[in-house]
């Protein structure tokens, strides 16, 4: 029998030990290949060991199809792609549009989200909506952009309300809304003139400072207008029982409260609308302010600051916490947001030539109120006039004419670019369209780009007189465009082919 036989027991043994040792190795390598592609490792052609980069892209609209330094990728949008780390010349092409393209760096390991990527339609068709004799005075539109206010110009109290949610009926859901006559300040006589302060965060209310003129003596008051019960509207001078020095703006975007500063005594306090003629003290020696939320306020102040300088000054409820020392040449540009949970706090002045970015600094000042903050970036433009973020925060953006320079919260980058665009007047800087693109008129029509000024397209005609208008998903845009007989004329341009629409 071959099992008391010594010489093929131990050649048994032998086979088994080199099965295992080979189920061994097969395991290992298994396992080692299983760990190289969870951390985003492979091979390259020439057997070298490289690390990938996980890349999503998206698009609107969707299924467009992905092509890598020239070659079709077996992946339309919205992909995840697993892709050797390196530069990546991408287009996004879909059939009746532009194509939308960028050169991605892909680090090996990195996790990127593309998921802003718009491609506009080859052809845009313009249709006409209403026609306006003269420009009107007053176009407006809700934080959630389904309404559209404009004033009619023959009636300075009477509006056309349009309700952009359903853009195949845009004329048919227009209705006619009026303030009470009594309402406005001599609304009968003298010169007139609306224009908006904010809209409330219920997109139904719009705080309006209404400019007139009484004997040839001017003056203004504040009006909260209600768009859905124009006859419970309000003149919050007169509610309020404001001084002539009294200037507001909404406490938390909540159409009921308000922040006021007195232009005279350089004063910040708040008020509501049931405790008319009482300010509750906030802040002194208020140069300039900017408000986020129920108790943040970021401002400029003289209060002790060095001889020659102003300092910036962070109101954190109830705290206040220094963030830097500015020279006397304003405007000043402040302003501050939140995004991924962390604080963006932005400083400068437009006579420094620079504007400062600090990440948490309230953080760094609740350890030491004495500590240096350093900025996490520094924009640097000559005679900055304009600071805003973008719709989601991830950008802040500064501008004098067709200079920009932005940063991007999410990667910590800046950018820098003069655009081929220039901005046509009255209008004197760029408004964000959304979270990654700009938007203003050039040239009498609507221009756009993303925020580094590339795929750039202009679009429709418009007057630089009114913001560019879109709807809730950026299907449609809405301008006022000037007409032969000096009038206006309400358009839309679907930002879709008839195949998508």
């Amino acid at each position: 029998m071959d099992y008391l036989d010594p010489s093929k027991e131990r050649a048994q043994t032998i086979r088994l030990l080199i099965g295992y040792v080979l189920v061994g190795v097969a395991i290992l390598i298994a396992t080692l290949i299983l760990l190289y592609q969870a951390y985003g490792f492979g091979l390259s052609k020439d057997g070298e060991v490289i690390q990938n980069g996980l890349v999503f892209i998206s698009s609107q609209p969707s299924n467009a199809q992905i092509y890598l330094d020239g070659k079709l990728n077996k992946s339309s949008t919205n992909a995840k792609l697993q892709l050797p780390e390196g530069q990546y010349k991408t287009e996004l092409k879909r059939t009746g549009y532009t194509s939308w393209q960028r050169i991605i760096s892909v680090p090996g390991g990195s996790l990127q989200h593309f998921d802003y990527p718009r491609l506009f339609p080859t052809d845009l068709k313009t249709t006409n909506l209403k026609p306006y004799e003269t420009s009107p005075s007053l176009a407006t539109q809700s934080p959630d952009r389904r309404w559209l206010v404009v004033q009619q110009t023959s009636l300075p109290t009477t509006f056309d309300l349009y309700d952009l949610a359903d853009a195949k009926n845009v004329t048919q859901n227009v209705t006619t809304i009026s303030l009470p006559e009594t309402l406005l300040t001599s609304a009968k006589t003298g010169t007139h003139s609306l224009k908006l302060v904010e809209w409330s965060t219920d997109n139904r209310h719009i705080l309006l400072q209404h400019d007139y003129t009484v004997n040839g003596t001017a003056a203004s008051e504040y009006i909260m207008f209600d768009r859905q019960d124009p006859a419970s509207s309000l003149n919050l001078t007169k509610t309020l029982l404001l001084t002539p020095t009294k200037q507001l703006t909404l406490h938390d975007k909540k159409f009921d409260q308000y922040y006021v500063y007195d232009t005279e005594a350089h004063t910040l306090g708040t008020m509501t609308i049931g405790a008319a003629g009482t300010v509750t003290p906030l802040l002194e020696q208020v140069i300039a302010y900017k408000s986020y939320g129920k108790d943040m306020v970021l401002y400029v102040t003289d209060k002790a600051a060095p001889a020659g300088q102003v300092l910036s000054m962070l109101y954190d409820g109830g705290t206040i916490y220094k963030i830097r020392e500015h020279g006397l040449t304003g405007p000043y540009l402040i302003d501050l947001a939140q995004y991924s949970n962390d604080w963006y706090i932005v400083v400068g002045a437009s006579g420094d030539n620079k504007v400062y970015i600090y990440k948490n600094p309230q953080s760094v000042r609740k350890s030491s109120n004495t500590a240096v903050l350093v900025p996490v970036q520094i924009m640097r433009m000559n005679a900055p006039n304009k600071l805003q973020f973008s719709s989601n925060t991830e950008f802040v953006m500064i501008e004098n004419g067709t200079s920009f320079v932005d940063f991007d919260a999410e990667t910590d980058k800046g950018y820098r670019f003069t655009s081929k665009y220039p901005v046509d007047p009255p209008a004197t800087a760029a408004a964000w369209m959304d979270g990654q693109r700009l938007t203003y008129v050039s040239g009498g029509k609507v221009v756009v780009y993303d925020y580094d000024n590339i795929n750039d397209r202009a679009l429709s005609v418009s007057s630089p007189n009114y913001t560019p208008f879109f709807d809730r998903e950026y299907k449609n845009l809405y301008t006022l465009a000037p007409v032969a007989s000096g009038g206006m004329i309400l358009t839309t341009t679907s930002l879709l082919t008839p195949a998508d629409q």
